[in-house]
């Protein structure tokens, strides 16, 4: 379960410099590096897009901003797997509703990926995560090397003029320079957007270079049992598509409520005395899906 400053990183948005140059917290090295979560760019190395249902936990004002989302390229966290408990509590927000919908799959995992939303609402997740979820040992040791040597290409590329070659060669660790790296452009807002790019890029191209044992990694869980023994598994989709709304009653709304809702939503409304059953709902759901894939 999280702690709570774990709630508090993934839900304080930060920009996208705070985040790709923030490595302090696994200590120096590609563990610490987070990887843009980005629909273009896993469109452009899978073009093989993972379309299925999935559900999202959330309460009235989620479900408000949740309608906003439709058919848009924003990502948001859902799931296969849930117990009902926190369907009833929610995760990133209150709970008491449940939006089933159709939508993309982006990043898949059996549990929770702890995800950072940057200031632009991309999801960022941080390659500690990526080491632990695969078993496939020198594979993955292929993409953290390949990283690192990212990391020590772009600091000798930005910082050389700026610092001198034998300061940039020194024996300290490139990602010392790298986490420094705002404070040596010295608020160059041209020269740090175009690092970020060249981040980006160089991102894109590992992935690409190791898109099996990413790609398993990133759509394993989906094309398995989606089963998982946590509280929850996470699913990171866009181009959402809600077709039903599940309501726990005498938990966040009141019969009154309810009503008020039907009359202001265009989709179904399934309303439920019991969290459990609409837990077992959705698992049912999950499982008849996985029967047509076989």
């Amino acid at each position: 379960m999280k702690s709570f400053k774990q709630y508090l990183r993934e839900f304080a948005q930060r920009s996208p410099s705070e985040l790709i140059f923030d490595v302090s917290s696994m200590g120096s090295g590609s563990s610490a590096l987070r990887i843009p979560i980005s629909a273009p760019m896993f469109k452009r190395i899978w073009p093989d897009t993972i379309r299925t249902t999935v559900f999202h936990a959330t309460d009235l004002e989620g479900l408000k901003r949740l309608k906003k989302l439709e058919g848009g390229k924003r990502t948001i966290s859902a799931f296969f797997s849930m117990m009902s408990s926190y369907m009833e509590s929610g995760i990133a927000t209150g709970g008491g509703i449940v939006a089933e919908m159709d939508a993309d799959v982006l990043v898949s995992a059996r549990d929770d990926i702890m995800s950072e939303v940057d200031t632009q609402g991309r999801r960022w997740v941080e390659m500690s995560w990526f080491a632990n979820a695969t078993r496939t040992g020198p594979k993955f040791d292929k993409v953290e090397k390949d990283l690192n040597l990212l990391i020590k290409y772009l600091v000798s590329k930005h910082l050389t003029s700026i610092l001198g070659k034998s300061e940039v060669n020194k024996r300290w660790h490139e990602y010392n320079l790298w986490q420094d790296m705002k404070r040596h452009l010295k608020g160059d807002g041209q020269k740090l957007r175009l690092v970020i790019k060249d981040y980006f890029d160089g991102v894109e191209k590992i992935l690409k270079k190791n898109k099996k044992v990413m790609g398993d990694i990133f759509y394993g869980y989906t094309k398995s049992k989606r089963m998982t023994d946590n509280e929850w598994d996470e699913q990171i989709v866009n181009n959402i598509d809600i077709y039903k709304i599940h309501i726990l009653r005498n938990l966040y709304l009141d019969d009154e409520d309810i009503e008020d809702l039907k009359d202001e939503v265009s989709w179904p409304v399934k309303v439920w005395d019991a969290s459990i059953e609409l837990e077992i709902y959705t698992r049912e759901v999950v499982n008849a899906e996985i029967r047509t894939m076989a």
